[in-house]
């Protein structure tokens, strides 16, 4: 008997690679971070894509999750089209709070029954890592958080309608964990060590794959 799973909306926002990565302005210049910023989007995006591709060479496997990146970057929406994504773009008011409630409106109106929020600046997600978490979107699970290494929210899968307001930024985290169980879900705590990681401060810059630090060498930015 085929087994029904909901249909679940992975989102990634972006900042414009070239206006991104500015606390690392004392390592790395405008145009390395530019080339980083893409980088680990596309990295992200080519490791989900290929858990999916797994997924869905096993006979059992139904579920249905589609892929798009939140940006006002002319570069993300090349860079959609080019990775066969989705490219949302994000809403009138600023902000990534902001930018992710107008995703989830948006992904509810094309009938997506759950969100599923990753940022686009982890340092080397691990394929396995990326599985768990699909596998709880895949599973129908109602809510799911992981947190960064700072206490960061680093993953979120929530059901649609969107049931609380995003609180991205410190220690957002609590907030959202808070958020959550006070809209009547039960939270899934998944602290996944390399989705915990991201890049953000020059510390962080030592987590990144050898990828990265090739691309980096070659000055390799489109």
């Amino acid at each position: 008997m085929t087994k029904h799973t909901a249909r679940t909306l992975l989102v990634i926002p972006m900042k414009d690679p070239k206006e991104a990565k500015t606390r690392l302005g004392g390592s790395l210049d405008r145009k390395e971070r530019s080339i980083l910023a893409l980088s680990l989007f596309e990295m992200l995006v080519n490791r989900i894509q290929r858990v999916l591709a797994n997924r869905a060479s096993q006979e059992d496997s139904v579920a249905s999750i589609d892929l798009a990146v939140v940006s006002a970057s002319p570069i993300l929406k090349d860079a959609a089209q080019r990775l066969d994504i989705r490219h949302i773009p994000e809403g009138p008011t600023g902000g990534l709070s902001a930018a992710l409630h107008h995703a989830a409106n948006q992904a509810h109106a094309l009938g997506y029954q759950s969100l599923c929020i990753l940022p686009g600046d982890l340092a080397d997600p691990k394929p396995a890592d990326l599985s768990q978490l699909i596998d709880h979107a895949a599973a129908g699970q109602k809510a799911v958080i992981c947190p960064s290494s700072d206490w960061g929210t680093n993953a979120l899968l929530l059901p649609l309608p969107n049931p609380i307001r995003f609180q991205f930024g410190e220690k957002s985290f609590h907030n959202h964990y808070r958020a959550m169980a006070e809209a009547g879900l039960t939270p899934i705590l998944l602290p996944l060590t390399s989705l915990r990681l991201d890049v953000d401060q020059l510390d962080d810059l030592r987590h990144l794959s050898r990828d990265h630090w090739h691309l980096l060498a070659k000055g390799d930015g489109r």
